[in-house]
C-alpha cells in the first residue's frame, strides 16, 4: 500500500509538471506572438514611413466649395509638373454630384493643399475622362515631384497594399493596409478592382502603391465592402487621352499665339526699351522659331513684355470644342448664362444664382429665427415656355393662404418676370417653378405685378401651414433669409439697418449690412420676433431692402385694383433695378493696369 500510494504521489507529481511545462510553453509562445506582432508592427511602421516619405510630395489634398459651403474633400497624385502648370489626376468625385451619375458641377471653386501647407486655387482642365478621374490643373510649383504608373505591373492576390491620403484641414499624410480582395472576379464595368483598405472619402483620388513603392492603382471612395481602385494599365490609358486633349488645343492654338507675341515684341521693342542688339539668346529663339511649350522657358533676368488690353485677349486660348466643353456649353446655356470666350486658367462664372450667402455664424436669437421661418421661405425660377433655358432664380416669401382655392401667395421681386432691370416690360410666355423647404418643385402663376417698385405675387396650390407676416415698425438689428433654386438649400445672415443712401430702384428703398448673394433677391428681412420688415435686392454696395410699408401699400393696392393715390402712394416713381448679369472672370485680366496688361505666364 504503501509503494502503491508513493507511485501514485509520483504520478501526480508528474502531470503537474506537465502542466506547469505546458503553461511555461504557451507563454513563450504568447510572448513569441507578440514579439512578431511587435516585429511586424514596426516593420510595418518603418516600410509606411519610407513609402511616405517616397511619395510625399507627389501627393495633394483638394477641396471643393459652392460658395463658402464645402462641397468635397479628395486627394491627388502629381502627374505633370512643369513651368507651364501642374497637373493633379484624382476623382472626378471633387467636383460632381453625388449620385451614381456623378454629373459635373461646374459653377465649384477648387482648393490644393500642398505638401508645404501652401493652399492654392485649382481649376478643372480635362472631366469627362474614362474611369471617373479629372485633371486639376495649378500653377507650377518647383517642391512637387511627379509620379509613375506602370501599365504591365501584375498585383497579386497576397500582395500587401498601402492606401495613402492627405488630409485637406491638416496636411497630414495618412496610410491604412491592406491586400487585393481575394474573389478576382470582383470588378465592375469599369475595371476597376477592390483591395481590403479601408479609406475615408477624402482618401478617393489617392495612391494605393505596394511594398516595393510601385503604385498600382488609384483608390475611389463607395460605401460598401472593400474599396475600388483604378489599375495602372487604366490610369496610364487616361493620362494618354487627357494629353491628347490637351495637344489638339495646343496645336490649334499655338501659332496664333507665337505670331502675335512676335508681332508685338518686335513692333514695341524700342518702346519698351529693349533693342535687338540686346535680346537674350532665348527671346532670338523663340522669335525665330516655333516652339513646342514644354521647350518655353523664361529666366529670372528676362523682362516680361507689357501688352494693350486688346492684344492680350488675342494671345489668351479660345474657348476649346470638344465633348466636355460642349457638355459644360449645353449646361451653362439651359441654366441661361454666358458661354466662356476663352481658355483661361482659373477661370470661373460670378454672378451666378447658384451662390450661397450666410456661412458666418448666427447669433442664438438670429438662429432660432431662422428655423422658425425657413418653413415660409421659398426659391423661385422662371423659365421659357418648354422650360428649357432659365431666365431669373431668386427667393420669395409665403405671405397668405386661400383656403377657398387652395393656393398660397409668395412675395417676391419683379426681377423674376420682367425682361431686364432697365425696362418695364414682361417676359413673354415665361413659365415658373417654386422649391419649396421639402425640395419639392411645383409650377406657380404670375398673379399680380408692379414694375415701379419691382414687387411680384406668384400663387400656386399649395397649404402653407406658416405664413410671414409683414410689419410696419422701425429696426435695427435684422436677419436675411434666402433659398437657392437648384439645391433647396436654406440660407440666413444677421446685420443692422444703416443710414445710407441707395443708387439703386427707388428713394423709398434703405441699406442693411446683411451681406446676401443674387439667389436672396425678393427675400424676407425679418426682425428678431420674426415678423417681416422688407424684401431684399442685390447691390455690391450693401444691401437694399423696400421697407414692408410700401410693400403693404403695393399690396393692398392689388388686393382692391386701387390707383396709386387711393393706396396711399402720391406718386409712382421712375425707378431702375439693375442686376448684375453673370460673366465670366479670367484671371490673366486681373493683371490688367489701365489700358495696360502685363502676361506673367505665357501658357497656365
Amino acid at each position: 500500500m504503501v509503494r502503491v500510494k508513493r507511485r501514485a504521489r509520483g504520478s501526480n507529481g508528474q502531470q503537474e509538471n506537465r502542466k506547469r511545462v505546458k503553461e511555461v510553453s504557451s507563454m513563450f509562445s504568447e510572448c513569441k506572438d507578440m514579439a512578431e506582432n511587435i516585429k511586424q508592427k514596426l516593420y510595418w511602421k518603418k516600410l509606411s514611413q519610407e513609402l511616405a516619405t517616397k511619395f510625399f510630395a507627389s501627393i495633394v489634398s483638394l477641396a471643393s466649395f459652392d460658395g463658402e459651403k464645402l462641397h468635397y474633400e479628395s486627394t491627388g497624385v502629381v502627374v505633370e509638373n512643369s513651368l507651364r502648370n501642374t497637373c493633379i489626376l484624382t476623382s472626378s468625385a471633387l467636383v460632381s454630384t453625388s449620385d451614381p451619375e456623378r454629373r459635373f458641377i461646374y459653377r465649384l471653386k477648387i482648393k490644393l493643399r500642398l505638401p508645404n501647407n501652401q493652399v492654392v486655387d485649382g481649376w478643372i482642365q480635362h472631366y469627362d475622362l474614362p474611369f471617373s478621374m479629372v485633371v486639376v490643373v495649378t500653377g507650377y510649383s518647383p517642391d512637387l515631384r511627379t509620379v509613375c504608373f506602370s501599365n504591365s505591373l501584375q498585383v497579386q492576390r497576397n500582395t500587401h497594399l498601402l492606401a495613402l491620403k492627405r488630409c485637406f484641414k491638416s496636411g497630414k499624410l495618412m496610410q491604412t493596409h491592406g491586400v487585393p480582395s481575394d474573389d478576382p472576379s470582383k470588378s465592375d464595368s469599369k475595371g476597376s478592382m477592390l483591395s481590403t483598405c479601408k479609406i475615408t472619402m477624402d482618401g478617393s483620388g489617392g495612391p494605393l502603391v505596394d511594398l516595393d513603392g510601385n503604385i498600382v492603382g488609384i483608390n475611389d471612395y463607395h460605401d460598401q465592402e472593400g474599396t475600388p481602385y483604378v489599375q495602372g494599365n487604366k490610369i496610364d490609358e487616361c493620362l494618354r487621352v487627357a494629353r491628347i486633349r490637351r495637344d489638339e488645343v495646343q496645336r490649334h492654338c499655338w501659332q496664333n499665339f507665337t505670331s502675335a507675341f512676335k508681332r508685338h515684341w518686335e513692333g514695341s521693342s524700342n518702346e519698351n526699351g529693349y533693342s535687338g542688339e540686346s535680346e537674350s539668346k532665348n527671346q532670338k529663339q523663340f522669335l525665330s522659331s516655333n516652339p513646342e511649350p514644354q521647350a518655353l522657358e523664361f529666366t529670372e533676368d528676362v523682362p516680361t513684355p507689357e501688352l494693350i488690353e486688346d492684344e492680350h485677349k488675342r494671345i489668351l486660348l479660345p474657348w476649346p470644342s470638344d465633348g466636355f466643353t460642349k457638355m459644360v456649353n449645353a449646361l451653362l446655356d439651359k441654366d441661361g448664362y454666358p458661354l466662356p470666350a476663352y481658355a483661361d486658367g482659373g477661370m470661373r462664372l460670378e454672378g451666378h444664382f447658384e451662390e450661397e450667402f450666410g456661412r458666418d455664424n448666427l447669433s442664438e436669437p438670429a438662429r432660432k429665427i431662422a428655423l422658425k421661418m425657413s418653413r415660409s421661405v421659398v426659391a423661385l425660377a422662371s423659365f421659357s415656355h418648354d422650360f428649357k433655358k432659365r431666365h431669373f432664380a431668386c427667393t420669395g416669401v409665403c405671405i397668405d393662404f386661400d383656403g377657398s382655392t387652395s393656393t398660397t401667395r409668395v412675395l417676391t421681386s419683379a426681377s423674376l418676370v420682367r425682361t431686364s432691370g432697365d425696362e418695364n416690360e414682361l417676359f413673354d410666355n415665361l413659365k415658373i417653378r417654386v422649391c419649396l423647404p421639402s425640395n419639392e418643385c411645383i409650377e406657380g402663376n404670375l398673379e399680380n405685378f408692379d414694375f415701379c417698385y419691382n414687387v411680384a405675387i406668384i400663387s400656386f396650390p399649395f397649404r402653407c401651414n406658416r405664413t410671414a407676416m409683414l410689419v410696419d415698425a422701425p429696426q435695427t438689428e435684422v436677419l436675411a433669409l434666402g433659398r437657392v433654386f437648384k439645391t433647396g438649400n436654406s440660407m440666413a445672415t444677421e446685420g443692422s439697418v444703416i443710414s445710407k443712401e441707395c443708387k439703386i430702384g427707388c428713394k423709398e428703398l434703405k441699406i442693411s449690412t446683411c451681406k446676401i448673394t443674387k439667389a436672396g433677391i425678393g427675400g424676407p428681412l425679418l426682425d428678431f420676433k420674426g415678423n417681416v420688415v422688407g424684401m431684399n435686392f442685390y447691390d455690391t454696395e450693401g444691401t437694399p431692402y423696400l421697407p414692408s410699408k410700401i410693400i403693404l401699400k403695393v399690396l393692398r393696392r392689388f388686393d382692391n385694383a386701387e390707383r396709386p393715390v387711393a393706396a396711399g402712394m402720391t406718386e409712382e416713381p421712375n425707378s431702375s433695378w439693375p442686376v448684375l448679369k453673370p460673366y465670366w472672370h479670367y484671371p490673366s485680366e486681373s493683371k490688367i493696369e489701365p489700358k495696360v496688361k502685363v502676361v506673367h505666364h505665357i501658357l497656365d
